[in-house]
């Protein structure tokens, strides 16, 4: 299906817990968003994601959380996370965001809370993907050089012992990812409810057979395969719990002179709150 590109607006939030499948043109990338809210209500919790872009469209950054507890925690948890991507929507380096996920993440569990987390940020000018995963899959990334995809597991940082809290990840749990890219490249990410639906055929999504899905069809576009893996998994797993993937392919669309004129203007304003966590 062609869905219609949009300009994804500078010092601009979206996102949230809703179903949708937009296309955004950004410096630098492409993106689709593909997310398919169940009907099953939000007892028991749900998934969200938000996509952040900075005051010149520089920085990009995409958060896909699945979040267990209460209707009435999850809303606070997922605002509180909303909350912390804006405070660093400016900001290339995603540290703060992981810093601040992580004292969020501690005071979640203590309410009885549970939750995982993938958290990227793309930067335009050196095309840098960086990555920080908590219990979400490894994203999966595909090199136009070779035309191959591979799975990124990502390092765990040596850090002194955590106490360790009950239903929280410590942060030498967390996986980080940081590499290069080139135009024509591709990297897609995705939460646990993508990951555990089944193909039509009754395999589980998972990034194994995941990846042998998209390298089995290395003479079709990034894209066009994404799609429509994706639609066979939706199709066949309709009543299925949320279910979330961001996909991205790599351009060399530079930064317009207008965003570089006003970005010093956005900086004097509030980011654009264009999310919604009201349940589908």
């Amino acid at each position: 299906m062609q869905v219609p590109s949009e300009r994804k607006s500078c010092m601009e939030i979206t996102g949230g817990r809703k179903s949708e499948d937009v296309q955004y043109e950004m410096p630098g990338l492409k993106m689709r968003v593909f997310s398919k809210q169940s009907q099953l209500g939000l007892e028991g919790g749900g998934e969200i994601h938000f996509v952040s872009s900075c005051a010149s469209g520089r920085i990009t950054r995409m958060l896909i959380a699945d979040i267990c507890g209460t209707e009435s925690i999850f809303k606070q948890f997922s605002c509180q996370i909303r909350d912390g991507l804006l405070k660093s929507i400016n900001s290339i380096w995603q540290n703060r965001v992981v810093d601040d996920m992580e004292q969020q993440l501690r005071e979640f569990a203590e309410h009885g809370g549970f939750a995982t987390a993938s958290i990227a940020t793309f930067f335009a000018p050196t095309r840098s993907f960086v990555m920080c995963n908590i219990g979400n899959p490894p994203p999966l990334i595909f090199r136009a050089a070779d035309r191959s995809w591979d799975v990124f597991h990502g390092e765990q940082q040596q850090v002194s012992p955590d106490e360790p809290i009950e239903g929280v990840f410590t942060k030498g749990e967390y996986r980080f990812i940081e590499t290069k890219l080139d135009v024509g490249d591709h990297f897609f990410i995705y939460g646990n409810g993508f990951a555990q639906s089944k193909f039509p055929d009754g395999d589980i999504v998972g990034h194994s057979r995941l990846l042998s899905a998209l390298q089995d069809a290395s003479h079709t576009g990034p894209e066009q395969r994404i799609e429509h893996l994706v639609g066979r998994v939706r199709e066949a797993n309709e009543t299925s719990e949320d279910s979330t993937v961001i996909s991205c392919s790599v351009t060399n669309q530079s930064v317009g002179l207008r965003d570089n004129l006003l970005a010093p203007i956005r900086l004097l304003r509030r980011a654009k709150d264009n999310t919604n966590l009201e349940e589908d």
